[in-house]
């Protein structure tokens, strides 16, 4: 018998009595690592050492975590020798996974093939009872990273399974089942339409239609009650009440001969798929690429949820050099914005959903243009686009609704969220003044509220007075945004950046964990994040979160690359700071920073040179006083931000 690894829940490697087999933790990480790469890859893939070093550790420093590889390595092998089994082949440079040497569910997931439909999603449910890995300790951005792409690949795998087993279920057993499984799957996404409605007829086939209510009721309220703010109920309801009554009509009234009213829809959302551009560096993969694009077009032609642009006609929009301008004459809602990019000499098409309402980033993906696997594999990409852009479209429409039922409202948060983009005082202020103008309009529109959490948020920044009235507006902002709408990412966000001011950072992380989780590929939420994560003193952590910001919304707003760059600076890698900053379109409100980066390269000319930029800003900047103010948790950050400040002449 076998050693058995498992993996979902407790990571551990069980002997063949049964019994708990100690085994370094990063090689049990490793393996699991290197078996989904087997799987993509080959069995018996040659890892480099270097890149399963760079994934088990985050760290710039080469040497460092090499040293922590060999150490692990030779640990491995002492332990191998002594269990008699190779489970990890070493050699000069490289890695490879035994799959012949062990069992476990990781084998079982990667071939759940039952005998029919139900038995494959039986095991399924056996296996993802728990989450992948759920008990590890020590994990590195990469891991973690890598651990959440890995759970979210076996809910789709599950939900794949739940769709294949339900028409064949037909007794009590197989309801059973299939409630579990929707169970299961509901846990992650509680949204889910369909899933709900699986539930729910799961549960009234059992006469259990009560505890199906309880349950979606449940699941509402864990989103309010994840912050203590007093949900005001009552406040609530007025909202709903002032979209309800102000709402346009979408819906048309057509007289018919006998004399009676047939109410039809209004028009449906359109959304363009513009092919790639810029591809010369790819060869010649651009016209499978638009082929791609077409098969997915052709595939949202079938929904009656969405309005698809002709391919012709989005090429030609694709081609125009005013874009936004088509856009806005051909009353286009959304826009699937594609790329071709070469990283490493691996060709990728980078897409992105744009809500052409507000330049908002929906959602963003990167796929494998591989030549053959191109070839071979198009329609399965075509269809994963499809998929994705029906289910993100459907639920921003559901958002959307709310924002557009009163038009003056929503025309003046769009000022306002125009104008906070730039980091300057006077455009923070004709922005306070736009969202105020919002709430004149409906006085708990949420968006609006955010928005003006976020202005006194940016004044606090800029003027580096340590202001706590501001904080204190900030905050309140927040609350009521949330109160509005508790799905509403953005107040969790403004909440999270006014706890981090606050000093409150687990609070902040709290909830900009939560903002992520409402709206994953909230670009500008996912930059606060980074921000608080670089205040929180894991400024690794906080460069790989807003290098993710960053690829979800690539033209970067002026914040992103503050972000960046305060996060290179925690690392000691004041040139690449300096980058950052080069790149923002007005770096006024970095010069302290870039005083600082050019302080500790020692080019103290430079470093005057800002410092005195700052002074004719804010003459009565005091270094100490700042310092006071602004969190950082661990003091080493604070001492290095000092330091940097004083050798530059503050």
């Amino acid at each position: 018998m076998k050693l058995r690894l498992e993996s979902f829940g407790e990571l551990r490697l069980i002997d063949p009595a049964g019994r708990p087999a100690a085994f370094p933790e990063k090689g049990l990480l490793a393996i699991c690592y290197l078996r989904d790469r087997d799987l993509r890859d080959g069995a018996g893939s040659e890892y480099p050492r270097s890149a399963l070093a760079r994934f088990l550790w985050d760290s710039h420093d080469n040497s460092d975590i090499m040293a922590n590889l060999r150490k692990t390595i030779s640990r491995i092998q002492k332990r191998q020798t002594e269990l008699g089994a190779e489970l990890l082949a070493f050699t000069a440079t490289g890695v490879r996974v035994r799959s012949d040497a062990f069992s476990g569910d990781l084998f079982e997931l990667a071939n759940p093939e039952g005998d029919d439909a139900l038995a494959r999603l039986r095991r399924l449910v056996a296996i993802l009872r728990q989450d992948f890995l759920a008990g590890l300790a020590d994990q590195s951005a990469s891991t973690r990273q890598w651990i959440a792409g890995q759970r979210d690949r076996h809910m789709a795998m599950l939900v794949d399974a739940l769709k294949t087993a339900l028409p064949a279920a037909r007794s009590r057993e197989d309801v059973s089942l299939i409630k579990e499984a929707a169970l299961r799957i509901f846990r992650e996404a509680p949204d889910d339409e369909n899933i709900r409605r699986i539930l729910l007829e799961a549960y009234e086939s059992e006469g259990q239609v009560e505890k199906a209510r309880r349950l979606f009721e449940t699941s509402r309220h864990q989103l309010e009650s994840a912050f203590d703010i007093g949900l005001d109920v009552q406040a609530l309801g007025e909202v709903r009440k002032i979209f309800a009554g102000s709402q346009p009509s979408q819906s048309v009234a057509v007289s018919l001969s006998d004399g009676g009213v047939r109410v039809l829809p209004g028009p449906l959302p359109r959304l363009v798929l513009l092919p790639p551009s810029g591809s010369d560096a790819i060869g010649a993969l651009p016209v499978p690429c638009e082929a791609l694009i077409e098969d997915v077009t052709i595939g949202l032609c079938a929904l009656n949820t969405v309005s698809v642009v002709a391919p012709h006609t989005a090429a030609l929009i694709a081609r125009n050099a005013d874009k936004a301008q088509l856009i806005l004459r051909h009353s286009i809602s959304y826009v699937l914005d594609t790329r071709l990019t070469d990283r490493a000499g691996s060709p990728a098409l980078f897409v992105q959903l744009i809500y052409a309402g507000s330049d908002e980033v929906i959602w963003a993906e990167r796929f494998s243009l591989d030549k053959y696997e191109l070839i071979s594999h198009r329609r399965d990409i075509a269809r994963q686009i499809a998929r994705e852009l029906a289910g993100q479209v459907r639920q921003h429409e559901t958002m959307r609704d709310s924002f557009e039922g009163n038009s003056a409202a929503y025309h003046s948060y769009l000022l306002g969220l125009r104008d906070i983009k730039r980091l300057a005082l006077p455009d923070v202020r004709r922005s306070r003044k736009a969202f105020r103008e919002a709430l004149q309009h409906s006085a708990h529109f949420a968006p609006a509220l955010s928005g003006l959490s976020r202005t006194f948020l940016v004044e606090w920044l800029l003027t580096a007075r340590g202001d706590s009235e501001l904080l204190g507006l900030a905050e309140d902002y927040a609350n009521r945004a949330i109160v509005a709408d508790p799905s509403f990412a953005a107040g969790f966000r403004e909440l999270g950046v006014a706890k981090l001011y606050l000093g409150d950072l687990d609070e902040s992380v709290v909830a900009l964990k939560l903002a992520e989780e409402l709206s994953p590929h909230y670009a500008d939420g996912i930059a606060s994040y980074a921000d608080t994560l670089v205040h929180a003193s894991r400024p690794a952590d906080a460069l790989a979160k807003i290098e993710r910001a960053i690829s979800l919304n690539p033209l970067s707003p002026t914040d992103y690359l503050w972000t960046a760059a305060g996060a290179n600076f925690a690392l000691g890698h004041y040139a690449e700071a300096l980058e950052q900053i080069s790149m923002m379109d007005d770096r006024t409100p970095a010069d302290r920073l870039s005083a600082a980066c050019w302080a500790m390269l020692g080019d103290m000319k430079n470093a005057r040179i800002y410092m005195r930029k700052v002074r004719e800003i804010y003459p009565d900047f005091d270094v100490d006083k700042w310092l006071s103010v602004v969190p950082f948790k661990e003091q080493w950050q604070k001492e290095q931000y000092r330091e940097a400040l004083r050798r530059a002449g503050f």
